[in-house]
């Protein structure tokens, strides 16, 4: 094996997450280098204009305005507004089994938008140019084979047959993490015993900017708003969470047929649904690692906790522990600290750790909730829903948070 260098911070993974901490803490100073599986040129390669549903990429992240706040400071948000996004300025959630209904209005808490609807593989490549012109050293189209913790360093083995060493190793290699595993850190995880089916529509109707999400027993079912380069408001990205034997049956079902079972779930609000793109279907897992460090360690995004998907809040905890790391390695380069001090990394697992807590068991809540059947149940929800909508300052109060604009 050859040594390729030893860096301050290594980082393990080049999505949405694992790019914006490696580009954060190159401008704080640090040597820093990212490991990726991918190769540079796909990631950076721009899509292909949307003119049909086939053209979006089936999985979005719907991108609060305190990580937009991130993704600004790190000059890659107008990478983002170059390319297809979709800001929201309207929420409506209700209950299928019921008359409760929940309206999100921007213009009621006096800001542009709620959030952004922004694809995937558009907000990593937003993200990697800016690293190219940034101090970051970039390892592509290569796979960890091996972390191990050697004296005061740790040792990234790749697939070629270099190593890599560094005063701390950041994974940010997804919920499957591999060198969480190296790493010797349990996770608590359970099956919701569901399944997402994701897609992308055209509608109808316009979807007027607005994040549409009905809730059944059985699951969730959001469609979220999307953009063409020109404008068009008729398609949307279809996040469908059900049961295991239903999401089986939806999936089987051939794309007319589909394609009815999802307007008598979204209820007709926005009118026939014209075509359809491929579908795919991923289980569903919560997740959540014990201990979020070790020597020489940190976990990152998906590879510390995993999340329901029914209020999109998995990216936005992810750019929530990247902005806590930033700001701890940042103070502890002020101080003179290696990063790999445990009074860094003690500091970051303390401050992220309950409040990802804190979400995670709010969404079991809410997942709970709507799939009781009982009458009582029901009648409490929708009175509850009906009662919070017209509680605009509690309302209100309750989008800001989740935007991340109250912490």
């Amino acid at each position: 094996m050859t040594d390729a260098g030893v860096f301050d911070i290594l980082v393990v993974g080049g999505g949405m997450t694992g790019t914006a901490l490696a580009l954060g803490l190159s401008r704080q100073g640090w040597n820093v280098g990212l490991v990726e599986g991918g190769e540079r040129s796909s990631l950076l390669q721009a899509p292909v204009a949307a003119n049909s549903v086939a053209d979006f990429e089936p999985r979005v992240s719907a991108i609060s305005m305190a990580s937009q706040q991130l993704l600004e400071s790190l000059g890659a948000w107008k990478g983002v507004t170059a390319g297809r996004h979709c800001p929201y300025q309207g929420m409506t959630v209700w209950d299928g089994d019921g008359t409760g209904r929940i309206h999100f209005d921007a213009a009621e808490m006096q800001t542009r938008s709620l959030g952004t609807i922004v694809e995937n593989r558009s907000l990593v490549r937003a993200l990697f140019e800016v690293v190219e012109t940034s101090n970051v050293e970039v390892f592509d189209g290569v796979q960890v084979t091996g972390c191990a913790l050697k004296g005061d360093l740790r040792t990234i083995e790749l697939a070629d047959g270099r190593t890599l060493s560094a005063r701390l190793v950041v994974a940010a290699d997804g919920g499957n993490s591999r060198l969480r595993q190296w790493a010797g850190i349990p996770t608590r995880e359970w099956d919701y015993d569901q399944h997402a089916i994701v897609c992308t529509v055209r509608t109808a109707r316009r979807h007027q900017y607005t994040a549409w999400q009905r809730f059944t027993q059985t699951g969730p079912l959001a469609f979220l708003p999307l953009l063409t380069e020109t404008g068009d408001e008729h398609f949307c990205s279809i996040v469908w969470s059900q049961d295991t034997a239903e999401a089986r049956r939806l999936m089987a079902l051939d794309d007319a047929a589909f394609t009815t079972e999802l307007e008598q779930g979204i209820e007709g609000e926005l009118g026939r649904i014209e075509t359809i793109s491929r579908r795919f279907s991923f289980p569903l897992r919560q997740r959540h690692a014990k201990d979020y460090i070790a020597s020489g360690f940190a976990l990152l995004g998906d590879a510390a906790h995993t999340i329901h998907p029914l209020a999109g809040q998995g990216a936005n905890l992810g750019y929530g522990d990247v902005r806590v790391l930033l700001d701890e390695l940042s103070r502890a380069r002020r101080a003179g600290l290696s990063p790999s001090a445990p009074l860094v990394l003690k500091r970051y697992q303390r401050r992220r750790k309950g409040e990802n807590l804190t979400m995670m068991a709010a969404m079991e809540g809410f997942k709970q909730l709507f799939a009781r059947d009982e009458l009582p149940v029901r009648l409490l929800r929708n009175t509850g829903m009906r009662w919070l909508d017209e509680l605009a300052p509690v309302k209100n109060r309750i989008a800001a948070e989740a935007m991340g604009l109250i912490v």
